[in-house]
């Protein structure tokens, strides 16, 4: 009888060392799925967070080219270091002047102008003419907004187009 008792004990024992061992194991799986799932969310909200940035900085950017002549009101006469808005509109038309002076002012000081600081940006006017201004992202872009509107140049509709984008570090 008292051989049995000894074979219960040292099963029980075993037992014991299993049950603790599998029971690490799943606590282990489960912290690590945990942790994994809540990486992932702050990932996700990172890349939310940033893509919406850029998406209102598109959109306030290409409505102030679009719909304002700038400031001062003759700011393509000035030295770029005078302006303190682009705008490209004169009598609900692009200006042709102010556009030229756009896409010949230097990029950091129109990235400064369109508050776009932090993002780099690629203008774009297709209709009579085709201009562009800015940095053209390639596929070295990590993160893409495009925007773009209609308006009237030179007599006719025109596309302009608004590419805000952060480069991969």
């Amino acid at each position: 009888m008292k051989i049995f008792n000894c074979l219960r004990i040292r099963q029980k024992g075993q037992s014991s060392l299993i049950d603790l061992v599998i029971g690490f194991f799943i606590f282990t799986l489960v912290f690590v799925s945990v942790f994994t799932a809540m990486n992932k969310n702050e990932k996700d909200f990172m890349r939310n967070n940033t893509l919406d940035e850029i998406r209102h900085s598109s959109f306030f950017a290409i409505k102030e080219l679009a719909e304002t002549g700038g400031f001062p009101s003759e700011w393509e006469e000035l030295n770029e270091n005078s302006v303190e808005r682009i705008g490209l509109m004169k009598n609900n038309e692009i200006n042709e002047d102010k556009l030229v002076a756009f896409s010949n002012m230097s990029y950091d000081r129109s990235r400064e102008l369109l508050n776009l600081e932090g993002f780099d940006y690629f203008f774009v006017l297709d209709g009579t003419d085709y201009v562009t201004a800015g940095l053209a992202p390639g596929s070295q872009a990590e993160y893409l907004i495009t925007t773009k509107r209609i308006v009237s140049y030179k007599g006719s509709e025109a596309e302009i187009e608004l590419q805000v984008y952060v480069l991969w570090e």
